[in-house]
């Protein structure tokens, strides 16, 4: 489900020509840094991770899942993090060598809601 999150970006990437991004597998590092727009829409005691695929609901390849806040004893509440980041291993990119793919991430909740960014347009070249 789109909820109109943000697009994700590269820490490690140029920025996007034509909306989208084109990477040379020869020269990224083993893993990429991918940067989840802060926002309001989503809670402290969500998950997120990074999808690969033209279908947000169903993906292609899916990341390592990350926690979106963090547990304050001071408070006794879930407080949400800023500047989350995913993971996105170089390998994941061999598949789609030679054309576009669309980069997004997802969040994962305690009911069962999954919903997910917009994209980020990737070309992929040796």
């Amino acid at each position: 489900m789109s909820m109109h999150f943000s697009a994700p970006t590269l820490s490690n990437a140029a920025p996007a020509q034509d909306d989208c991004v084109t990477l040379q597998l020869s020269r990224l590092p083993e893993i990429l840094t991918v940067q989840v727009p802060d926002s309001s829409d989503f809670a402290a005691n969500w998950s997120v991770y990074a999808i690969l695929g033209s279908d947000g609901e169903e993906p292609e390849w899916e990341g390592d899942e990350v926690d979106t806040g963090a547990w304050d004893d001071a408070e006794d509440e879930m407080e949400k993090l800023f500047d989350i980041e995913v993971q996105l291993p170089k390998e994941a990119l061999q598949p789609y060598l030679g054309r576009e793919v669309e980069l997004r991430y997802k969040f994962r909740d305690e009911s069962s809601m999954e919903p997910y960014s917009l994209p980020l347009r990737l070309r992929i070249e040796a």
